[in-house]
């Protein structure tokens, strides 16, 4: 029994570099996403109370965190790939 669930698990039909090549739009995307996120929520925030541009500076540096997250993702996905 053992040896027909290893032999499932070594045939599936997805290549190591389709797997690799998946977990980096995976990251890269769910970056975008949170990119996104972040200016919506500061927009909003904005337009319900305009001394909230205060926080600009805040906004961008967590920008930043989330740019430098996708980068290394990237950069991890590219040398794996």
């Amino acid at each position: 029994m053992v040896q027909a669930f290893a032999e499932t698990a070594t045939t599936s039909g997805w290549s190591p570099d389709t797997m690799k090549a998946l977990m980096l739009a995976f990251a890269l995307s769910a970056a975008a996403i949170g990119l996104g996120w972040i200016g919506s929520s500061y927009m909003k925030a904005l337009g319900r109370n305009p001394e909230a541009g205060k926080a600009a500076g805040q906004v961008v540096i967590i920008a930043a965190m989330v740019e430098v997250t996708a980068l290394l993702a990237f950069l991890l996905g590219a040398f794996l790939l």
